[in-house]
């Protein structure tokens, strides 16, 4: 991963990914056994994990989930039809609406359709404005539309694709459609956070020269404001380039989490608090920060900002965007995307520091290191946290640098090596540790994790060059996809 360093109050970490191929070394499958009640109450042995399982229980559970399943599957088929109701009514006003006198006021047929179905059902105009988006435009989303009426995308979902995509060209959307509703990498329900983060990603993708001349403009309307409250406390808002506020918030973090390790009983948002409030009004305070003080102000954090570290911003650049070969969005972990002339901006600020991600060309995976030590060496952890990128969990887009280091198969049964290790946030740690969850290593180094209810899903390391395949974000188009940013937006080499 390139690791990028700005200036000395806000270090950025860019990971520079290369396509490198590599043979990926195989990964075992380790067995359990347990016993497990049967019908007639006498306990027996299985082969899958070692928990206590029932089976009455494991079938009911699986019938209750999927008559879940199935009824969201028919509530969207339910929604799809309400949408053509809104546009059926939509052409009727709008036919009305010809017949009727010019008024000095002229409404549009959105207008008299939001309050008319507002009025009969009592959903608020925004959100039957935001319906009735989707449902005059059965072109345009027609993916959209097609998932919906055969049940496989909710309303919900449906809207948020609208809401994200109204800056794109109609040629766009359908590729991209498809990419964002795509199943999770083992055919499941992708998870709300899998969904959110493909489709900002797709669009920072397909809308980069919109989204740079945007952020181009927000650029010059950075800007500190505030106010007091009643309560006597106050509140102030800090409008500044992503990198930085990325930057902010995990370095204060990461200092609430080291004095909440050493003892402080102040709550973590309490910490988070006093920590920026005192790095601002006193930048990096000695242990002795309140001889510096004013009288009134004193430091409260003043032994934990002596020896802070800067701020680290990692964004991840894959190679053939760094180049100028691709417009391919570039992720933050755990905060956002970016695009790709926003990276190379900030992979070429002064100081920057870059680490290369060896990976495979074809799967975007990252290669393996072992040990035959139960702790994982640091470049072990640091290897494994970009083999998965995130957690490892179903469904958690967690970014594996704040995740626990777990044994899938435990030690000393399991290897200490990358195959055998996963990161693990603490919400998805917790679940598999009391045996909610059963998980075993599967071909193509995936990892299956399975329910109380018996259902499987299977997650696999982190594809960092999956954003090179977004539609739209191909190599760039002549002269047209040059953007003329502050600093100017040069290839590194």
């Amino acid at each position: 991963m390139p690791y990028h360093d700005t200036d000395p109050a806000t270090l950025a970490r860019i990971a520079f990914v290369l396509g490198a191929r590599g043979e990926r070394a195989s990964a075992r499958r380790f067995g359990g056994s347990a016993e497990r009640v049967d019908a007639a109450g006498e306990r027996r042995r299985v082969d899958s994990g070692d928990s206590l399982r029932d089976e009455g229980l494991d079938a009911e559970a699986e019938e209750i989930v999927a008559e879940i399943e199935a009824l969201e599957r028919s509530k969207a088929r339910i929604e799809a039809q309400l949408l053509d109701a809104y546009a059926a009514l939509h052409t009727v006003e709008e036919l009305q609406l010809a017949r009727l006198p010019r008024t000095p006021v002229p409404l549009s047929a959105e207008q008299v359709v939001t309050q008319e179905i507002a009025c009969a059902t009592g959903v608020g105009a925004a959100e039957v404005s935001r319906r009735l988006e989707l449902a005059t435009a059965p072109r345009r989303h027609r993916v959209v539309r097609e998932r919906l009426r055969d049940g496989r995308v909710s309303l919900h979902r449906a809207l948020q694709v609208v809401a994200e995509t109204r800056s794109l060209d109609d040629s766009v959307l359908p590729g991209l459609e498809t990419a964002v509703l795509a199943p999770a990498p083992d055919g499941s329900v992708s998870s709300q956070r899998l969904f959110i983060s493909r489709l900002r990603r797709c669009v920072r993708s397909a809308d980069h020269r919109g989204e740079d001349e945007r952020h181009c403009a927000a650029v010059r309307r950075r800007r500190v404001h505030g106010h007091l409250t009643d309560d006597g406390m106050g509140v102030f808002t800090v409008v500044a380039p992503g990198e930085s506020v990325v930057g902010v918030l995990d370095r204060v973090d990461a200092l609430a989490r080291a004095a909440r390790a050493a003892g402080d009983e102040r709550t973590l948002d309490q910490l988070r608090s006093d920590l920026l409030c005192d790095l601002a009004l006193f930048g990096i305070v000695p242990a002795t920060g309140a001889q510096a003080a004013p009288a009134v102000v004193a430091p409260t954090c003043g032994s934990w900002l002596a020896s802070a570290p800067p701020a680290v911003v990692r964004i991840v650049v894959p190679f053939e965007v760094a180049v100028g070969l691709s417009d391919a969005a570039c992720e933050i972990p755990g905060h956002g995307w970016v695009t790709a002339a926003h990276a190379r901006q900030i992979m070429t600020a002064p100081g920057s520091v870059w680490q290369r991600l060896a990976v495979d060309v074809n799967s975007g995976r990252a290669l393996e290191l072992s040990t035959d030590r139960y702790a994982p060496t640091r470049e072990m952890v640091e290897h494994v946290r970009a083999v998965d990128g995130v957690c490892r969990a179903p469904g958690c887009q967690v970014p594996a640098e704040r995740c626990d280091l777990d044994h899938i198969v435990p030690w000393p049964e399991g290897e200490t090596r990358v195959s055998n290790l996963e990161s693990l946030s603490r919400g998805c740690h917790n679940p598999k540790t009391a045996r909610v969850w059963t998980v075993e290593r599967i071909d193509d180094d995936g990892v299956r994790w399975t329910s109380l209810a018996g259902r499987s899903y299977v997650t696999y390391p982190r594809d960092w060059r999956e954003a090179l395949r977004d539609p739209g974000a191909g190599p760039p188009s002549g002269a047209e996809s040059e953007l003329e940013l502050p600093e100017s937006d040069p290839p590194p080499f």
